[in-house]
């Protein structure tokens, strides 16, 4: 039990005492003048033993029962608010433990029909697979022999894998004999490009030399002849020298031609020299060539024999392929299939498995899983109710956990508590709906990802049984819970909660908004619609019944009104930073004062 500031046992004793005084002192009937050890919460020990200042309160209160009666009303007040938190911590309590004791009974019930429908299932796949034994084994057999072909085939393609390897070495060897020659051979190519570059080189130059005596000679005749007649011993000295100059230039040519041409010879020799060691090695390369192209016809043999053996396996291959996709169709049909139940009207799969015996191994079924949850105890009774399905089972979530729970706790002195918690669409939100002692209703919703909230942050907003706003909560994403508004302590906590000050938002309320998330009928009773673009840039579409009511969406670019037919705005959807709608607000959280709609009119027609 909760420790406080005030020690409440011993406030409830004293209330208990004080309503006996009454009673000894004929108090006015219509007032209550029990109060039994239970109404102070689940323990009664110091009720018992405080039971002794009985007879010291009845002499000390012989007057004033007014004053007494407005003390026990007051202790009974308090009594019920901290019966309802001792049963509150109870309620979690007991919640825990027939979530565990329901767990529990369905894991054996689910253990249990795994069990049976194990067995069943490997029966039928037994007997599947007995059926397609025989064919099995018929084209097992086929293929070991030509699995030995097979290996008699590849024998041969190793022993010619051995035959190509020591092929190769030899082959290798000859060539690294041949290396030294292959390296003169590139010595000599070198040389070869040496002397084409340099023998261009000299006649080049030859040739650039005799040019410029040339040229100087021509200038000479320029000279001689500039403006005047040369005399008949001047030209025949300008012709004497031009032709020592051809002479000389012809001379020159022959001369380098030769030692060319000797240089050229010298390398030719070489050359010569390099081919006739290089031919020497041409018997090997035959031999090896011979050998190698012998390898070719055996290797090429042998594929021709695999080629036979592959063309000779491939109708075994397709048929065995073909029972293959018979028998894997099968299992899939059998996996399909719900494992065999009396109630199928087929033969039961054991009968032919005289290894499980004609009905299979007994097993006694586990009790249902229970769909209430009672438990009496010194304090009193509690019962655990489950929201059921149409087929009258637990009706369950995607997390496999029960979409909603009633607890009520009832202490033997009648004071009543009820707890109903439920979960909603989006993942953990809730609404935990609480009905006190006093007959007071709470609601507490959470919002674990608030649409407009950052990350790491949740919502907690608590209404009265209307829905009218008490608290908002806000969790920071550190994880501490900080009172953000709270009605009692508002100055203008009235007006507040009716402009919508604390109220949750309608995505957490409304169980069946009129559009869905894509501004679309949430239900298919509606005709195709009618999208109209209006001039500032929001698109309105009109649905209708075939009664003639309409449903009008008017979007924004960040918000969507729906309105009926009057164009009294129904509900009001926002858009959220990853572009997602979600519902802000609705008309059913709304109290209407006067003639005015709480949420407003689209503008229009």
């Amino acid at each position: 039990m909760t420790r406080v500031s005030i020690d409440y046992d011993l406030m409830y004793v004293l209330a208990r005492q004080i309503w006996h005084l009454r009673d000894e002192m004929d108090i006015p009937a219509g007032v209550k003048h029990s109060f039994e050890a239970g109404d102070i919460g689940p323990r009664q020990e110091t009720a018992e033993e405080l039971a002794n200042f009985s007879t010291a309160w009845k002499k000390a209160f012989t007057e004033g029962w007014q004053v007494m009666t407005d003390l026990g009303n007051l202790l009974d007040e308090i009594g019920k608010a901290f019966y309802d938190s001792d049963a509150q911590t109870a309620a979690g309590a007991a919640s825990m433990a027939a979530a565990y004791q329901r767990q529990n009974v369905k894991a054996a019930n689910d253990a249990y029909k795994q069990r049976q429908d194990a067995m069943y299932k490997r029966a039928e796949a037994a007997n599947l697979e007995r059926r397609h034994r025989p064919g099995q084994l018929y084209l097992e057999r086929q293929h070991q022999e030509l699995e030995k072909k097979r290996a008699a085939l590849q024998k041969e393609q190793d022993a010619q894998a051995k035959r190509q390897e020591d092929l190769t070495k030899q082959q290798e060897e000859l060539q690294k004999r041949q290396e030294p020659l292959r390296q003169r051979q590139d010595e000599l190519t070198q040389r070869q490009q040496e002397l084409w570059r340099r023998q261009k080189a000299e006649r080049a130059e030859l040739e650039a030399g005799f040019t410029a005596k040339q040229e100087a000679l021509d200038k000479e005749r320029a000279a001689l002849t500039a403006g005047r007649e040369p005399s008949r011993e001047q030209m025949d000295e300008l012709q004497r020298k031009q032709q020592d100059l051809w002479e000389e230039q012809d001379a020159a040519q022959k001369a380098l031609e030769g030692k060319q041409a000797k240089e050229q010879n010298d390398l030719n020799l070489e050359l010569d020299s390099l081919r006739k060691e290089q031919d020497a090695f041409t018997p090997e390369w035959d031999e090896l060539d011979k050998k190698q192209h012998d390898l070719w016809k055996d290797q090429a043999a042998t594929e021709e024999a695999q080629k036979q053996l592959d063309k000779d396996e491939e109708p075994l291959r397709q048929r065995a392929e073909d029972m293959q996709k018979a028998y894997v169709a099968e299992q899939e049909e059998l996996a399909k299939k719900p494992a065999w139940t009396p109630e199928s009207g087929e033969p039961n799969p054991l009968h032919m498995n005289r290894e499980l015996g004609p009905d299979g191994p007994a097993e006694t079924p586990p009790p249902a899983v229970p769909t209430t949850y009672e438990r009496d105890d010194d304090n009193g009774h509690t019962k655990i109710e489950y929201k059921l399905n149409a087929n009258g089972e637990i009706e369950v979530d995607k997390n496999g956990n029960p979409v909603e729970t009633t607890t009520t706790i009832t202490n033997k002195n009648g004071l009543s508590y009820t707890e109903t918690y439920r979960s909603l669409p989006r993942e953990g939100d809730s609404v935990t709906t609480t009905q006190g002692s006093d007959g007071k209703v709470t609601k507490v919703y959470m919002d674990a990802h608030p649409e407009e909230a950052g990350s790491g942050e949740a919502m907690r907003y608590v209404t009265d049984g209307n829905g009218a706003a008490l608290q908002t909560w806000r969790k920071t994403p550190d994880g501490e819970w900080t009172l953000a508004w709270d009605r009692s302590s508002d100055p203008e906590g009235e007006e507040s909660a009716a402009n919508g000050v604390g109220r949750p938002p309608a995505y957490l309320t409304v169980e069946k908004p009129l559009v869905d998330s894509s501004g679309r009928p949430a239900d298919d009773s509606f005709s195709p619609p009618m999208a109209i673009e209006q001039p500032n840039g929001t698109i309105r579409t009109d649905y209708m019944r075939q009664d003639g009511s309409e449903l009008r969406v008017v979007t924004t670019e960040t918000a969507r009104f729906v309105a009926d037919e009057t164009n009294e705005i129904q509900e009001v959807w926002y858009k959220n930073r990853n572009g997602t709608w979600y519902l802000k607000d609705s008309l059913t959280q709304l109290t209407r004062y006067g003639d005015e709609p709480p949420l407003g009119r689209l503008g229009g027609s």
